[in-house]
């Protein structure tokens, strides 16, 4: 049973021990957890080394050359040294002649031997093969890993005992195909393989590079976010952490071919395996499962099933991972956390109410803060254009995940009406439900804060109970209504030397009815017109558009006294109007001087 070695991978190096030593192939299943992640075939070779004949030949002390044959012919070999035989068969053409050793030179012999096979195994990854007695064809044929080489004590005269162990991660037959019966791992890492005797092709070793590790760990833990809450329905939030760490060994693998052999680095392999076993968000949004609006990555619906529920209402987001590489060590890490909640945004929000004695408003003020949740994986920021990546819902429409920007916009605008408040947005009803009065819809400030990166939206606004507004389309209004009475008219008569002063006479009449309107408003920006033109300045004050024109004239007939009882009659002061097309400021006064009847 010859064993052969292809130095250094070379085709014309294949180096053959003499004598051939015993093999011993033993299988060990690599098991973590109870779960079987491949196998390591340990091969012990153990030899003699004979200090006159075999493979590899004997050198001089001297000058490395190579001791003669009983003929006096020179041995010619290849490998290190050119010490080595690369002949494979046991027949006697094919056995080596003896190399008659001096006594005082038979240990040089077995060192030089020694030396030999050091350097043949110098290697990793190097083609052996374990050939049959008749030399036709490969028994076996693997690219292992050297362990350890030993040589036995003695006085190294005659003989040397060795010890060669190695290791290897697959077995292939003459064909190069593979012996997959001690790779088998769970369903979703099983090689790519159509049968057993399937051809050990490089795409095939990709496939099973998954297995080829020593060790591997999976951690998950579920705990809860106090303090993150979306609403007063759904206080808390929940944090998933996954922990995937897999030490790899190095694996070697010929070309299709057969004439090449490439390496694949432990760290690799463990990489290889980590990445199937996370769960692939490939759609660009996290993985979503058949209950819930939203989904998240989990181990078999398992991970918070039983114990906190969270499968029916609750999704994941903010999916965030680490890589650990540790090549020397081999090692491949990947730690993933996500944010999960009910919704795509959480929220927390204050509200202070405060009165004091000069207004006779009472003021809510509420300010919160909206943070987006992101449904884009980490392979979806990865996407050529910077878009997110198309995803799908099972069983629904197509979707394309969204950052937490665009989660948090969404949320506020929800909250605000879109940013025009009123008495149906949820901002309004939180501030007019803290008190016992009716609030006015319209906030009278309001301040936003946006933070695109982190994907938080601050927002701060104030609320009172003063009238709702008359004319629509304004931000705030200021209506003053100002009576002047009848008064006594008299005569102020100054008289020289009066200690008492002047002498009031009264001349029988009194003065008139006087009444002023003021009007002042603030325009709503989004009815302002941004222009140069006459149109845009001036025919778009409120008096001329519609339908603050109407409202207005309503407004001030409703304040004239033409329309009140005992008014004989009346008469119209210039009125004046000003209009700030720029700011949106506008005021209007009038006064009405009257008589009554009686």
């Amino acid at each position: 049973m010859p064993i052969s070695i292809y130095y250094k991978n070379e085709q014309t190096q294949v180096c053959t021990l003499r004598p051939s030593p015993l093999v011993s192939i033993s299988s060990n299943l690599n098991k973590v957890g109870g779960e079987n992640v491949g196998v390591t075939y340990n091969i012990i070779l153990t030899g003699t080394i004979l200090e006159d004949r075999g493979s590899p030949y004997a050198l001089k002390t001297q000058d490395n050359s190579p001791f003669n044959y009983y003929d006096d012919t020179v041995p010619t070999g290849i490998g290190p040294y050119g010490q080595f035989d690369n002949s494979s068969g046991h027949s006697e053409d094919n056995m080596p002649k003896v190399q008659p050793i001096p006594n005082n030179a038979k240990l040089d012999a077995i060192f030089s031997k020694q030396r030999a096979i050091k350097a043949l195994f110098s290697e990793d990854g190097q083609k052996l093969e374990i050939m049959p007695v008749h030399g036709d064809e490969p028994a076996v044929i693997c690219f292992p890993r050297v362990v350890s080489i030993d040589f036995e004590e003695g006085n190294y005269v005659h003989r040397c005992d060795y010890t060669i162990t190695l290791e290897a991660d697959t077995l292939l037959n003459k064909d190069l195909r593979v012996d997959a019966e001690g790779n088998v791992v769970e369903e979703g890492l099983k090689p790519a393989l159509s049968g057993p005797n399937s051809s050990m092709t490089s795409d095939t070793i990709i496939a099973l590079s998954g297995a080829f590790i020593n060790d591997f760990s999976e951690s998950w833990s579920v705990e809860v976010d106090d303090e993150r809450s979306e609403n007063l329905s759904q206080p808390r939030t929940y944090r998933i952490t996954r922990e995937v760490t897999a030490t790899g060994k190095t694996h070697y693998f010929p070309s299709d071919d057969g004439t090449k052999v490439t390496k694949i680095p432990a760290w690799q392999s463990a990489r290889d395996y980590v990445v199937k076993r996370l769960l692939p968000p490939e759609s660009g949004i996290l993985q979503y499962p058949n209950v819930g609006p939203y989904g998240y990555m989990h181990k078999d619906n398992q991970i918070g099933s039983g114990t906190l529920n969270l499968f029916n209402s609750y999704g994941g987001f903010n999916h965030v991972r680490t890589e650990d590489v540790d090549m020397s060590a081999g090692s491949f890490s990947v730690s993933e956390t996500y944010v999960i909640a009910s919704g795509t945004s959480y929220e927390d929000y204050n509200v202070s109410i405060s009165q004091s004695l000069d207004s006779a408003f009472v003021n809510v003020s509420i300010d919160g803060t909206v943070v987006g949740l992101d449904t884009i994986t980490p392979s979806g920021y990865g996407s050529p254009d910077g878009t997110p990546t198309l995803g799908t819902y099972p069983n629904t429409a197509e979707h394309i995940g969204s950052g937490k920007y665009q989660n948090a916009l969404a949320k506020y605008n929800m909250l605000s009406n879109s940013g025009q408040f009123g008495i149906i947005s949820d901002v309004y009803k939180r501030a007019n439900n803290s008190v016992a009065l009716e609030l006015n819809s319209q906030p009278t400030s309001i301040s936003l804060g946006m933070n695109e990166f982190n994907g938080e939206i601050t927002y701060s606004l104030d609320f009172d109970n003063r009238p709702t507004n008359i004319i629509s389309g304004v931000l705030s209004e200021n209506i003053s209504v100002n009576d002047t009475y009848p008064g006594d008219v008299f005569a102020t008569i100054p008289v020289l030397g009066r200690k008492t002063g002047p002498v009031l006479q009264y001349i029988g009449t009194r003065t008139e009815y006087k009444r002023d309107l003021q009007i002042e408003l603030q325009m709503d920006y989004t009815n302002l017109h941004y222009g140069n033109g006459q149109r845009e300045l001036v025919t778009q004050k409120p008096s001329i558009v519609e339908p603050t024109r109407t409202q207005l004239r309503q407004l001030i007939q409703s304040m004239s006294p033409a329309y009140e009882l005992g008014v004989r009659k009346y008469f119209i002061e210039a009125p004046q109007e000003s209009w700030s097309p720029k700011t949106g400021n506008y005021s209007f006064s009038i006064s009405w001087t009257y008589e009554l009847d009686r």
